[in-house]
């Protein structure tokens, strides 16, 4: 029996969940509706290797079971590299995935962003919105419309922190940031300790992007990191930081709309947990 989800923030996993016993994303798709879940996110990270005709069928079944399709690209991604090869497998790589993502359905590709390597912050920007104003052009000559996510990362060596990553969505079209909160504790960009922090942290990015609040995608685990940033992902409840109760309270009281991927190594247990406690904190208001 499907379990009621609440509106407001949909809850899935990264990838097929679990408990699924098929291997495919359509077998994802289902088994997140079985459970409940609203949500799934397409895991390309190690390559887009779905084919046209299997994306469309993806996404005929998520709209007709109301699961809301999003997309990873591929890990080896870099918008800041100095090497053609390297930057044309990064431009292939994400486009691939948006049309994927398009074709099934889906409104964001994430994306980590790149490297600085021996470059410094501003040369690294600088690269990376030029070549992702040039890649979304791309995209509409081809009629696709995915948004690409800028996802905040957890080492301190990445280009992506939360500023660029904002930066980025003011200054090219169809780029928006995606929050992932274990990384920007990690990394140092911001504490998440508390629902105070929470808040802080929402607001700032709402004032920077003003409407975000209404199609907010983000991801969420719990941390193990060390002084260059971030080292594994934890199960939530594990005692690693950070907490997910105080987030969950946050977006119940300010009435965000949007999507929370979990990345836990329990992938839809965790996203369960984190949409019964969200589902208690908007009960109660």
């Amino acid at each position: 029996m499907t379990k009621p989800r609440p509106h407001g923030i949909r809850f899935g996993p990264a990838g097929i969940p679990i408990q699924c016993d098929g291997a495919s994303t359509a077998d994802g798709i289902r088994c997140c509706k079985e459970l409940g879940l609203g949500a799934m996110e397409i895991e390309f990270v190690r390559g887009v290797r779905m084919k046209d005709e299997a994306a469309e069928e993806a996404g005929r079944i998520a709209r007709e079971l109301d699961v809301s399709i999003s997309s990873h690209a591929p890990y080896y991604v870099n918008f800041c590299s100095k090497e053609e090869a390297k930057m044309a497998n990064s431009r292939k790589h994400l486009f691939q995935s948006a049309k994927a993502t398009h074709l099934a359905g889906g409104r964001v590709t994430v994306f980590h962003p790149g490297f600085y390597q021996k470059l410094s912050p501003a040369e690294a920007y600088s690269i990376a919105k030029k070549e992702l104003a040039a890649l979304v052009e791309k995209l509409r000559q081809h009629g696709i419309r995915t948004v690409l996510g800028a996802e905040t990362v957890g080492k301190k060596s990445a280009f992506g922190s939360l500023g660029e990553n904002i930066r980025l969505a003011q200054e090219v079209e169809q780029v928006e940031p995606v929050l992932d909160f274990a990384h920007l504790l990690a990394r140092g960009d911001f504490p998440c300790r508390d629902a105070d922090d929470y808040r802080r942290l929402l607001g700032m990015v709402e004032n920077e992007l003003p409407g975000w609040h209404r199609h907010i995608h983000c991801h969420f685990s719990g941390i193990n990191y060390g002084e260059k940033g971030e080292l594994n992902h934890l199960p939530l409840g594990s005692g690693g930081p950070p907490p997910f109760g105080p987030l969950m309270e946050v977006l119940a009281e300010n009435g965000y709309s949007g999507t929370v991927i979990c990345e836990s190594p329990r992938l839809d247990m965790d996203a369960l947990l984190m949409q019964k406690e969200y589902a208690k904190r908007a009960e109660g208001r």
